[in-house]
């Protein structure tokens, strides 16, 4: 059997941002709220280049699940997940996904702490 990190998940919108990252590296970040959870969603290149969504929006995400590590504002080290989206769709309408170009390589996954300050 082989290992897969792939999760899906569906809910609401809530804090949608497009971030500026030093590398230059585009990215996206917002929560989508499943079950009365907060579950902290980021995307990159291509995929947060696509990717436009409002607060309140149904949304279904695919990715991968990733830990994260930080220190919050007393030092004190801080512990989360977030996931990684590789698809995303929105209203089950359209669907948001990088384009698939044989020439270009597949994108190398974020590190591990891809922004400061916690997962949000």
């Amino acid at each position: 059997m082989t290992d897969k990190n792939e999760c899906n998940i569906s809910g609401k919108v809530e804090g949608f941002q497009i971030i500026a990252t030093k590398t230059g590296t585009s990215m996206i970040k917002f929560r989508v709220l499943c079950n009365k959870e907060k579950i902290s969603i980021v995307a990159f290149r291509e995929l947060a280049d696509a990717t436009r969504l409002n607060d309140g929006e149904e949304v279904f995400i695919t990715g991968a699940i990733q830990t994260t590590s930080w220190q919050d504002k007393n030092g004190v080290q801080r512990y989360g997940f977030q996931i990684i989206a590789n698809k995303i769709n929105d209203n089950g309408e359209e669907t948001f996904t990088p384009a698939a170009d044989k020439a270009t390589p597949a994108p190398k996954r974020a590190p591990v702490q891809p922004y400061a300050g916690g997962p949000f």
